[in-house]
Protein backbone atom coordinates (compact mmCIF):
# COMPACT_ATOMS: atom_id res chain seq x y z
CA UNK A 1 0.00 0.00 0.00
CA UNK A 2 1.00 3.27 -0.58
CA UNK A 3 1.31 6.23 1.98
CA UNK A 4 -1.21 9.22 2.23
CA UNK A 5 -0.04 10.76 5.32
CA UNK A 6 0.53 13.74 6.41
CA UNK A 7 2.35 12.69 9.98
CA UNK A 8 4.24 9.53 11.28
CA UNK A 9 2.15 7.03 13.23
CA UNK A 10 4.08 8.78 16.35
CA UNK A 11 2.50 12.08 15.95
CA UNK A 12 -1.18 10.12 16.21
CA UNK A 13 0.37 8.52 19.59
CA UNK A 14 1.40 11.67 21.00
CA UNK A 15 -1.86 13.14 20.11
CA UNK A 16 -4.00 10.90 21.61
CA UNK A 17 -1.61 10.07 24.89
CA UNK A 18 0.06 13.51 25.23
CA UNK A 19 1.54 11.77 28.55
CA UNK A 20 5.20 9.94 29.04
CA UNK A 21 4.80 6.53 27.99
CA UNK A 22 4.36 4.00 30.74
CA UNK A 23 2.41 6.46 33.40
CA UNK A 24 -0.96 6.50 32.02
CA UNK A 25 -4.26 5.12 33.14
CA UNK A 26 -5.15 2.07 31.04
CA UNK A 27 -7.83 2.95 28.86
CA UNK A 28 -10.27 2.12 26.39
CA UNK A 29 -9.75 4.21 23.13
CA UNK A 30 -12.70 4.69 20.86
CA UNK A 31 -12.36 4.54 17.12
CA UNK A 32 -15.33 6.44 15.22
CA UNK A 33 -15.42 5.89 11.29
CA UNK A 34 -17.41 6.60 8.63
CA UNK A 35 -16.90 5.25 4.77
CA UNK A 36 -16.71 7.67 1.43
CA UNK A 37 -16.80 5.98 -1.97
CA UNK A 38 -18.00 6.13 -5.69
CA UNK A 39 -18.08 3.09 -8.34
CA UNK A 40 -14.18 3.35 -8.70
CA UNK A 41 -12.69 4.17 -5.11
CA UNK A 42 -13.52 3.67 -1.62
CA UNK A 43 -12.45 4.67 1.93
CA UNK A 44 -12.82 4.28 5.39
CA UNK A 45 -11.83 6.27 7.97
CA UNK A 46 -12.03 7.77 11.37
CA UNK A 47 -10.65 9.60 14.67
CA UNK A 48 -8.66 8.01 17.74
CA UNK A 49 -9.24 9.02 20.75
CA UNK A 50 -9.67 8.93 24.84
CA UNK A 51 -13.30 8.98 25.44
CA UNK A 52 -13.03 12.53 27.35
CA UNK A 53 -11.75 14.09 24.41
CA UNK A 54 -14.54 12.86 22.19
CA UNK A 55 -17.25 14.31 24.83
CA UNK A 56 -15.79 17.64 24.85
CA UNK A 57 -15.66 17.78 20.92
CA UNK A 58 -18.86 16.57 20.43
CA UNK A 59 -20.17 18.91 22.75
CA UNK A 60 -18.42 21.71 20.91
CA UNK A 61 -19.29 20.56 17.45
CA UNK A 62 -23.07 19.90 18.12
CA UNK A 63 -22.55 23.79 20.16
CA UNK A 64 -21.39 24.85 16.78
CA UNK A 65 -23.95 23.26 14.29
CA UNK A 66 -26.46 25.54 16.61
CA UNK A 67 -24.76 28.57 16.07
CA UNK A 68 -25.02 27.93 12.30
CA UNK A 69 -28.74 27.41 12.64
CA UNK A 70 -29.01 30.54 15.17
CA UNK A 71 -27.85 33.26 12.82
CA UNK A 72 -28.23 31.63 9.27
CA UNK A 73 -31.44 31.93 7.26
CA UNK A 74 -34.94 29.94 7.41
CA UNK A 75 -33.66 28.31 4.65
CA UNK A 76 -30.10 27.22 5.46
CA UNK A 77 -30.56 25.66 8.56
CA UNK A 78 -28.98 22.13 9.01
CA UNK A 79 -29.39 19.20 11.36
CA UNK A 80 -25.25 17.99 10.78
CA UNK A 81 -22.75 18.25 8.96
CA UNK A 82 -22.16 16.16 5.84
CA UNK A 83 -19.00 16.29 4.09
CA UNK A 84 -20.29 14.72 0.22
CA UNK A 85 -22.95 17.87 0.68
CA UNK A 86 -21.61 20.86 1.94
CA UNK A 87 -19.01 19.94 -0.83
CA UNK A 88 -21.84 19.42 -3.48
CA UNK A 89 -23.96 22.56 -2.09
CA UNK A 90 -26.75 20.24 -2.09
CA UNK A 91 -29.37 18.65 0.50
CA UNK A 92 -29.44 21.20 3.40
CA UNK A 93 -26.28 23.19 1.93
CA UNK A 94 -28.29 24.28 -1.28
CA UNK A 95 -28.77 27.67 -0.13
CA UNK A 96 -25.25 27.96 1.40
CA UNK A 97 -22.62 29.93 -0.66
CA UNK A 98 -19.01 29.08 -1.28
CA UNK A 99 -17.96 31.34 2.10
CA UNK A 100 -20.47 29.97 4.73
CA UNK A 101 -18.93 26.33 3.38
CA UNK A 102 -15.72 27.26 4.10
CA UNK A 103 -15.86 29.07 7.19
CA UNK A 104 -18.41 26.02 8.86
CA UNK A 105 -15.58 23.63 7.77
CA UNK A 106 -12.90 25.31 9.32
CA UNK A 107 -14.19 26.12 12.69
CA UNK A 108 -15.42 22.78 12.93
CA UNK A 109 -11.76 21.67 12.01
CA UNK A 110 -10.73 23.63 14.34
CA UNK A 111 -12.36 22.00 17.45
CA UNK A 112 -10.56 18.85 15.86
CA UNK A 113 -7.10 20.69 16.13
CA UNK A 114 -8.18 21.31 20.28
CA UNK A 115 -8.43 17.79 21.05
CA UNK A 116 -5.54 14.99 21.31
CA UNK A 117 -7.25 12.75 18.85
CA UNK A 118 -5.60 11.39 15.53
CA UNK A 119 -6.99 10.03 12.14
CA UNK A 120 -6.51 6.70 10.36
CA UNK A 121 -8.17 6.31 6.97
CA UNK A 122 -7.96 2.92 4.48
CA UNK A 123 -8.51 3.68 0.89
CA UNK A 124 -8.99 0.90 -1.73
CA UNK A 125 -9.07 1.21 -5.85
CA UNK A 126 -12.21 -1.08 -6.52
CA UNK A 127 -11.43 -1.32 -10.02
CA UNK A 128 -7.51 -2.77 -9.10
CA UNK A 129 -9.62 -5.18 -6.84
CA UNK A 130 -11.71 -6.44 -9.34
CA UNK A 131 -8.40 -7.35 -11.71
CA UNK A 132 -6.46 -9.45 -8.92
CA UNK A 133 -9.70 -11.32 -7.23
CA UNK A 134 -11.47 -11.43 -10.79
CA UNK A 135 -13.75 -14.48 -9.72
CA UNK A 136 -15.92 -12.23 -7.42
CA UNK A 137 -19.48 -11.40 -7.57
CA UNK A 138 -19.21 -7.80 -8.88
CA UNK A 139 -22.73 -7.20 -6.91
CA UNK A 140 -21.07 -7.87 -3.74
CA UNK A 141 -17.97 -5.91 -4.67
CA UNK A 142 -18.31 -2.87 -2.94
CA UNK A 143 -19.46 -4.44 -0.08
CA UNK A 144 -16.46 -6.68 -0.12
CA UNK A 145 -14.25 -3.89 -0.67
CA UNK A 146 -15.71 -1.67 2.12
CA UNK A 147 -15.16 -4.96 4.57
CA UNK A 148 -11.44 -5.48 3.10
CA UNK A 149 -10.81 -1.78 3.92
CA UNK A 150 -11.80 -2.08 7.74
CA UNK A 151 -9.87 -5.20 8.06
CA UNK A 152 -6.30 -3.15 7.14
CA UNK A 153 -7.53 -0.45 9.36
CA UNK A 154 -7.81 -3.00 12.08
CA UNK A 155 -4.37 -3.97 11.15
CA UNK A 156 -3.15 -0.49 11.49
CA UNK A 157 -4.77 0.44 14.36
CA UNK A 158 -3.50 -3.12 15.83
CA UNK A 159 0.26 -1.95 15.13
CA UNK A 160 -0.49 1.60 17.11
CA UNK A 161 -2.16 0.04 20.20
CA UNK A 162 0.67 -2.33 20.41
CA UNK A 163 3.36 0.36 19.81
CA UNK A 164 2.09 2.42 21.44
CA UNK A 165 -0.93 2.14 23.73
CA UNK A 166 0.37 -1.25 25.69
CA UNK A 167 -2.17 -2.37 28.18
CA UNK A 168 -4.84 -0.11 26.13
CA UNK A 169 -7.56 -1.51 24.11
CA UNK A 170 -9.93 -0.04 21.60
CA UNK A 171 -13.77 0.57 21.16
CA UNK A 172 -14.79 0.57 17.42
CA UNK A 173 -17.88 2.90 16.34
CA UNK A 174 -19.24 3.21 13.10
CA UNK A 175 -22.03 5.04 11.23
CA UNK A 176 -25.30 3.10 11.44
CA UNK A 177 -26.99 2.37 8.23
CA UNK A 178 -26.55 -0.10 5.12
CA UNK A 179 -23.52 -1.86 5.66
CA UNK A 180 -23.69 -3.10 9.56
CA UNK A 181 -24.34 -6.11 8.54
CA UNK A 182 -20.39 -5.91 6.62
CA UNK A 183 -19.12 -4.10 9.27
CA UNK A 184 -19.74 -6.88 11.99
CA UNK A 185 -18.29 -9.78 9.63
CA UNK A 186 -15.06 -8.39 8.79
CA UNK A 187 -14.66 -7.11 12.49
CA UNK A 188 -15.51 -10.48 13.56
CA UNK A 189 -13.23 -12.12 10.94
CA UNK A 190 -10.40 -10.17 12.23
CA UNK A 191 -11.15 -11.09 16.01
CA UNK A 192 -12.07 -14.47 15.92
CA UNK A 193 -8.81 -15.26 14.21
CA UNK A 194 -6.94 -16.96 17.06
CA UNK A 195 -3.59 -16.63 14.92
CA UNK A 196 -3.85 -12.40 14.82
CA UNK A 197 -2.03 -10.77 17.77
CA UNK A 198 -4.17 -7.71 17.94
CA UNK A 199 -7.40 -9.27 18.34
CA UNK A 200 -7.39 -8.78 22.61
CA UNK A 201 -6.95 -5.30 21.89
CA UNK A 202 -10.40 -5.11 20.42
CA UNK A 203 -12.79 -4.77 22.69
CA UNK A 204 -16.32 -4.36 20.71
CA UNK A 205 -17.72 -3.37 17.41
CA UNK A 206 -20.72 -0.60 17.67
CA UNK A 207 -23.06 0.99 15.01
CA UNK A 208 -24.41 4.21 16.20
CA UNK A 209 -26.60 7.29 14.80
CA UNK A 210 -25.52 10.62 13.96
CA UNK A 211 -27.72 11.75 16.75
CA UNK A 212 -26.33 8.97 19.34
CA UNK A 213 -22.67 10.03 18.11
CA UNK A 214 -22.02 13.43 16.83
CA UNK A 215 -18.11 12.65 16.88
CA UNK A 216 -19.28 10.23 13.33
CA UNK A 217 -19.96 13.87 11.98
CA UNK A 218 -16.16 14.14 12.25
CA UNK A 219 -15.34 10.62 11.05
CA UNK A 220 -17.40 11.56 7.99
CA UNK A 221 -15.18 14.37 7.14
CA UNK A 222 -11.54 12.47 6.77
CA UNK A 223 -13.20 9.62 5.57
CA UNK A 224 -14.42 12.30 2.49
CA UNK A 225 -11.38 14.02 2.02
CA UNK A 226 -9.19 11.15 2.16
CA UNK A 227 -11.06 9.53 -0.98
CA UNK A 228 -11.16 13.17 -2.94
CA UNK A 229 -7.38 12.39 -2.16
CA UNK A 230 -7.38 9.49 -3.54
CA UNK A 231 -9.44 10.43 -6.37
CA UNK A 232 -8.01 13.53 -7.86
CA UNK A 233 -4.75 11.00 -7.36
CA UNK A 234 -5.22 8.63 -9.54
CA UNK A 235 -7.80 10.44 -11.89
CA UNK A 236 -5.99 14.43 -12.41
CA UNK A 237 -2.89 12.45 -11.64
CA UNK A 238 -2.52 15.14 -8.56
CA UNK A 239 -0.94 15.69 -5.08
CA UNK A 240 -2.13 18.79 -4.79
CA UNK A 241 -3.90 19.42 -0.77
CA UNK A 242 -7.62 20.07 -0.76
CA UNK A 243 -8.10 23.34 1.35
CA UNK A 244 -9.67 20.86 4.58
CA UNK A 245 -6.34 18.67 4.25
CA UNK A 246 -4.32 22.02 4.17
CA UNK A 247 -6.69 23.49 7.51
CA UNK A 248 -6.05 20.29 9.57
CA UNK A 249 -2.35 20.52 8.52
CA UNK A 250 -2.00 23.80 10.03
CA UNK A 251 -4.01 22.98 12.75
CA UNK A 252 -1.94 20.18 13.74
CA UNK A 253 -4.18 17.90 13.13
CA UNK A 254 -2.16 14.15 12.67
CA UNK A 255 -3.43 12.01 9.68
CA UNK A 256 -2.19 8.88 8.74
CA UNK A 257 -3.56 7.55 5.54
CA UNK A 258 -2.84 4.18 3.24
CA UNK A 259 -4.07 3.46 -0.37
CA UNK A 260 -4.23 -0.19 -1.80
CA UNK A 261 -3.36 0.44 -5.20
CA UNK A 262 -3.17 -2.31 -8.15
CA UNK A 263 0.51 -3.22 -6.78
CA UNK A 264 -0.69 -3.22 -2.79
CA UNK A 265 -3.68 -5.26 -3.88
CA UNK A 266 -1.14 -7.66 -5.82
CA UNK A 267 0.96 -7.94 -2.43
CA UNK A 268 -2.22 -8.75 -0.26
CA UNK A 269 -3.05 -11.55 -2.62
CA UNK A 270 0.27 -12.95 -2.73
CA UNK A 271 0.50 -12.91 1.38
CA UNK A 272 -2.74 -14.13 1.25
CA UNK A 273 -1.75 -17.07 -0.94
CA UNK A 274 1.64 -17.77 0.70
CA UNK A 275 0.41 -17.44 4.57
CA UNK A 276 -3.27 -18.13 4.63
CA UNK A 277 -3.97 -15.46 7.34
CA UNK A 278 -4.45 -12.07 7.82
CA UNK A 279 -1.86 -9.25 6.17
CA UNK A 280 -0.60 -8.12 9.46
Amino acid sequence: MCALSQCEVSDIARMVHPGKRGHKIVAVLQFKFDESFNERFMCVGGFIGAESEWKKLEKLWQKRVDFENAHNQADQQITRFHASHINAHDHEFKNWDKEMCKKFGQKLIGLIGKRSIGAIAIAADIDALKSVFPSEDDSVRKDSTYALCIRQMMVEIGHIMREYFPGDQVLLIHDHGDWDIQALAAYNRMVDDPKWISRELFVSIAPMTGAESVGLQAADLIAYEMFRRVKDKELKNSDDMRAAMKEMKKRGVPVAARYMDINGVKALRRIMEESGLHDD
